[in-house]
């Protein structure tokens, strides 16, 4: 649901956004053998047009070159948005407010190092070969294929909670090391790591309540949607998955964000049982 107050700030958006709609004659709802085109001036498309004015305000990427090396840096600036970005290596990082996550654009052969400022939940893609590295001020993580949770900025007591397979810890200021699997948890308090079982499960979902893409590949939209849907899953016609999209979901549900994804990439959608196929 969107929420009252984005729909009170939308009213410039959506004229400019109907208007054109209404040109390109997609205001006109078709359906053939289940194949849908367009929205009518309904709340989803209300959505789409308050997409127009949150676009853009919810993230920075910085580029710069040390030597040879080109690095990127991903800073959220939103309050309400968790901010979704795809690593070169599949690997996804779910930014929380005023979090910054620094890394290459291209991983050496060795190691995955990625530095992170802020708070951030991980789904990191499994290549036992090559360990992925998650820097902060006062750990170190290791992961070879995981999701986890990471919490270090306001908070007073900064922890990690693994959601899925295991990391390895490791406290800085003394060196001191522990390894987490899943269902369990670290907190730093009084200088020391203390393991113990998670007990706030619903700190992997808070991610997903909210989410910002910003130039992502449509495929892996797509993948994290479904991830995290499993109870009906979108996909993609031969030859959609390198198109780039932004978008901002607030709790909708996979069909409803088929749509948007249609509306903002002139697309349409066929929903079959179990599925919503995307195509020209």
């Amino acid at each position: 649901m969107i929420s009252k107050n984005i729909n009170n700030k939308t009213d410039a958006a959506w004229n400019k956004l109907h208007n054109r709609l209404e040109i390109e004659g997609l205001l006109e709802a078709k359906s053939e053998n289940k194949v849908i085109r367009a929205f009518a001036k309904s709340t989803a498309l209300r959505v789409a047009a308050a997409l127009v004015i949150l676009i853009g305000a919810t993230l920075y990427l910085t580029v710069w070159n040390k030597g040879s090396e080109t690095l990127l840096s991903v800073y959220n600036s939103e309050e309400s948005s968790t901010v979704a970005t795809t690593l070169e290596d599949g690997s996804t990082v779910f930014l929380a407010k005023n979090t910054t996550l620094s890394y290459p654009k291209h991983f050496n052969k060795e190691r995955r190092e990625v530095r992170l400022e802020g708070n951030a939940y991980f789904e990191i893609f499994k290549n036992p070969a090559k360990p992925f590295i998650v820097e902060t001020e006062l750990i170190s993580i290791e992961v070879l294929g995981t999701s986890f949770n990471v919490a270090v900025s306001n908070t007073s007591l900064p922890s990690i909670a693994v959601n899925t397979g295991r990391v390895s810890v490791t406290l800085k200021s003394n060196g001191q090391r522990v390894t987490l699997l899943a269902g369990e948890s670290a907190v730093i308090r009084s200088g020391s790591l203390h393991s113990m079982p998670t007990e706030d499960l619903e700190q992997f979902s808070l991610y997903m309540n909210r989410i910002h893409f910003k130039d992502e590949k449509l495929s892996d939209v797509v993948r994290i949607i479904n991830k995290n849907s499993p109870q009906l899953s979108i996909e993609l016609a031969p030859g959609l998955e390198e198109r780039f999209i932004t978008a901002t979901f607030t709790g909708n549900s996979p069909d409803t964000m088929a749509q948007l994804i249609c509306v903002a990439l002139n697309l349409n959608y066929t929903m079959q049982e179990g599925k919503v196929l995307i195509h020209e």
